[in-house]
């Protein structure tokens, strides 16, 4: 038969429209600095404040790129923050060892903005954003 080919394909069209949707994303960029110098290496963490019923526990996150820029990602890459509060949470260290004699990874920031209960930073993504939210964290001693 002729058509026996494509019914394969119907069928995958069909799966792919079937899929559980995602929750609204807004995209969220920024730069970190360090005394007013852009971060070179790193992470920057959302913890959402409030946690509401039927929205993941899954956090944004973006790398901290070479000039000091990050794009959160939550579901997809770039795809952004789900609206809320946030506690916003920087990490940023020298490459760990390869080998076991050499000294430990050493943080280039201080510790406590690593940390939820003492980083101080925090941001509001809102739901009614038109666009790209620019977020950015200049971090002092």
């Amino acid at each position: 038969m002729k058509w026996s080919w494509w019914l394969p394909c119907v069928f995958c069209l069909l799966a792919c429209g079937c899929g559980e949707s995602l929750p609204e994303t807004i995209p969220v960029c920024g730069r970190v600095t360090w005394q007013g110098k852009p971060l070179s290496t790193g992470t920057v963490t959302f913890q959402p404040v409030e946690k509401g019923e039927g929205k993941p526990l899954r956090p944004p996150l973006g790398s901290i790129g070479p000039d000091g820029t990050y794009q959160l990602s939550t579901f997809r890459t770039d795809d952004g923050a789900m609206p809320g509060k946030y506690v916003v949470l920087i990490h940023s260290s020298t490459p760990p060892p390869m080998e076991s004699t050499a000294p430990p990874a050493k943080s280039l920031i201080p510790l406590k903005y690593g940390s939820a209960a003492t980083s101080g930073l925090s941001a509001t993504v809102p739901a009614d954003a038109d666009g790209p939210i620019e977020l950015n964290f200049d971090l002092v001693k």
